[in-house]
């Protein structure tokens, strides 16, 4: 098997649609299969690959074409439009060690990319949507060529040896589109899977949509000369000889994402992807809990309670609650230091990262905690 490489700009992708879609609307059989293109992209970089997957669910005719798009990113945490990014990354590790932190606009959980894992995405009509057949479709043909046991379980994910999950899915249904996208991990750094997606945050009152932890392994460690190309090669192949068609320059291309020449208005939605409004504001609102207790203050033992209300991103109200064993130091003491240091914390409109110095300020003032950081420990 081979993979063709070419270059496809935008003109022809349009023209070729256009003229599917004639083809389609003159055809006196409705029923009849759906040409195929198999699109590779170059980029490694997992905004510019949902920009792109996004771009053709928008502007491309999919009646009479089935496209299968693959990629690879550089390390990567993205999870659902419906998730809570606070809940699912430690977002302090990925931003030290520099992975990117993406929202995709479709459901489902939390999923770490790299190098090592490819990505598919199958964009047809939504007549022809069908989660299990494309998922089917990948494992016969990883089967055809490694002698691996896999299987595709109730829940849509791609199983090695019945047990370890090596495929996410997820989903994004139109009107008359859709596209049904997966991860196929082969050669993941599992140990960084591990520690990037072990959220710090405790104390949390959220709807957003929570993953399932699952354990993973490696397609690689059972087959130990897969690759990246390898794979592309023997998907892309399966894919298209289902219709008896082969990977040559007509239908297998490489493509490069973000030519706004070749994908005119791409870059608009590599910026909302892009974003820090849609990355954290399109949170669910939640709100946070924590308790400090057993602390003292001017010889009194004192408990905390804060509750930490949030909405799009953004701290929209801070509840401080003081108890203390010695109720008369609280009502003759505590009246004007609690109404000049606390209820002014009721801010809105703060992000988290404001408030943080804000809060800290008045915490340490009220109570001299020695780890008030612990109070945002995101």
């Amino acid at each position: 098997m081979y993979l063709i490489k070419s270059s496809w700009g935008c003109t022809n992708f349009r023209r070729f649609t256009k003229s599917c879609y004639f083809r389609w609307a003159s055809s006196t059989s409705a029923s009849r299969a759906a040409n195929r293109v198999v699109l590779i992209s170059t980029s490694d970089s997992i905004y510019e690959n949902l920009a792109l997957e996004e771009w053709m669910y928008e502007k491309t005719d999919f009646s009479d074409t089935d496209y299968l798009l693959m990629w690879r990113n550089k390390p990567a945490v993205v999870f659902g439009r419906h998730q809570n990014p606070w809940l699912e990354v430690n977002i302090p590790l990925a931003s030290t060690d520099g992975v990117d932190i993406a929202r995709r606009c479709s459901g489902g959980g939390t999923v770490y990319h790299d190098e090592g894992n490819l990505n598919l995405s199958f964009l047809k009509s939504r007549l022809r949507y069908n989660r299990k057949e494309n998922l089917h479709l990948v494992v016969d043909a990883v089967k055809t060529r490694w002698d691996l046991d896999l299987i595709v379980n109730d829940r849509d994910d791609i199983l090695l040896d019945h047990f370890y999950k090596v495929s996410g899915t997820a989903a994004k249904l139109g009107r008359t589109q859709s596209f049904h996208h997966f991860t196929l991990l082969f050669d993941v750094d599992t140990s960084r899977l591990s520690r990037l997606l072990d959220s710090p945050m405790h104390g949390v009152d959220s709807k957003a949509t929570k993953s399932v932890p699952s354990s993973v392994l490696n397609l690689k460690e059972k087959a130990l000369d897969m690759t990246f190309e390898l794979l592309v090669d023997v998907i892309g192949q399966r894919f298209l000889q289902q219709i008896d068609q082969q990977m040559t320059p007509q239908n297998a291309h490489f493509i490069n994402p973000i030519n706004e020449a070749e994908f005119p208005g791409i870059k608009d939605i590599l910026s909302r992807l892009k974003s820090w409004n849609w990355i954290y504001g399109k949170t669910p609102k939640f709100s946070l809990h924590r308790t400090f207790s057993g602390h003292e203050f001017r010889g009194h033992v004192c408990t905390l309670n804060t509750e930490i209300n949030i909405e799009k991103g953004h701290v929209v109200s801070i509840s401080l609650h003081l108890n203390y064993t010695d109720l008369d130091w609280l009502v003759t003491t505590l009246n004007t230091f609690y109404s000049e240091n606390v209820h002014n914390l009721a801010l809105e409109n703060q992000s988290l990262s404001q408030l943080k110095e804000k809060c800290l300020t008045h915490i340490e003032t009220l109570l001299s905690l020695e780890n008030t950081e612990a109070l945002f420990c995101c």
